[in-house]
């Protein structure tokens, strides 16, 4: 069986019918890890018992593996093996060989499970990519990739709803803008959320300005916008929760460059007739709520001030990497600058 969908790989799950091989992946780590657990749930039980159920991490060794799969099932069905986010490009050769060729020749009792919980995609090898098309060959590959904003909303609103509490998609909206598009992150709030309100109840859009946490990006934001609107005290506050929390300067400047940079973009692509969505196929934006926001303050502020403002951006970087000047400091001092620049617009 080949590639296959979230949707038909629940199917697969709850009509029992279950091949040799398995190879879930994927940028959305969260999903991976979930259904991984309920494949083995399925196959091996909640409680797998250690003659039917061997997993293999970081110190995988090609002999204990080949042992592992010749196991006859004791009061199971499945033999069940699990190797996780193994790295094929370590191996020789020869041990690489071999280990594919155990897994092409894995018996109807035995069951092999490759799933990548923690190993970001992008160390995928073309070693790792040859196990992924043994696997669409020889059984059947699921990829959980990030979902869509949409989707994430549907998510937030069923984890709640199986709380007994209601969230409208308006306020699971705001949960995404604030916390970005990670499953784990936005669980966690969730999770928060409910705890406070209590089963039976509602989580308003007040609740989450009060009790979540705002990632970088989202603070950024609120900084940027905060000096294109002339507003010196929140910009401020912002900079101060984030130093606080002891976010990096260096990641600070980084991510005020990028959402200024996004503004040009989206000023300089309006002006010539596109729309700021296009930007998404130019410079491969993923994120619906970062074009939205650039857009938006964009068109408080003029192309002058947008390209004063990232000169200046420009230096105080030059300035942390090359000066041992406090870095609070130079990052206080570059609001003002923006601040000041904001201001030639009026």
């Amino acid at each position: 069986m080949p590639k296959i969908s979230e949707n038909e790989f629940k199917k697969l799950l709850t009509s029992g019918d279950f091949g040799t091989l398995y190879y879930i992946c994927g940028t959305e780590k969260m999903l991976v890890s979930h259904n991984t657990k309920k494949l083995v749930e399925k196959t091996a039980g909640k409680n797998p018992s250690d003659f039917n159920y061997h997993v293999f991490s970081n110190d995988f060794d090609v002999d204990e593996f080949a042992v592992s799969l010749q196991v006859v099932p004791f009061v199971s069905e499945y033999n069940v093996v699990v190797v996780k986010d193994l790295d094929f490009s370590e191996f020789s050769s020869s041990d690489g060989d071999r280990i594919i060729d155990l897994i092409s020749n894995v018996s109807g009792e035995t069951i092999v499970i490759l799933t990548y919980p923690t190993k970001p995609e992008e160390k995928t090898t073309a070693k790792d990519k040859k196990l992924k098309t043994l696997s669409a060959k020889k059984g059947t590959v699921v990829e959980y990739n990030k979902l869509t904003p949409l989707a994430l909303q549907k998510k937030l609103i069923s984890w709640a709803s199986k709380r007994n509490i209601i969230i409208s998609q308006k306020t699971a909206s705001l949960i995404i803008e604030y916390c970005g598009t990670d499953l784990t992150a936005l669980r966690n709030e969730l999770e928060k959320l409910c705890s406070y309100v209590g089963e039976g109840g509602e989580i308003t859009n007040q609740h989450v300005e009060t009790l979540v946490s705002k990632n970088l990006e989202s603070s950024i934001f609120d900084i940027s916008k905060a000096v294109i609107n002339h507003d010196g005290t929140t910009a401020f506050t912002v900079l101060d929760r984030l130093i606080y929390q002891k976010e990096e300067p260096i990641a600070i400047l980084g991510v005020l460059a990028a959402a200024y940079v996004d503004m040009y973009r989206a000023r300089i692509a309006i002006k010539c007739g596109s729309r700021s969505t296009e930007l998404s196929k130019w410079f491969n934006y993923k994120s619906e709520y970062r074009l939205k926001q650039a857009e938006l303050n964009s068109k408080r502020t003029s192309t002058a001030v947008l390209r004063k403002s990232i000169d200046a951006i420009t230096q105080t970087d030059i300035l942390l990497k090359s000066t041992r000047t406090d870095d609070r400091v130079q990052l206080e001092l570059l609001i003002v600058k923006l601040l000041m620049i904001a201001n030639e617009d009026r």
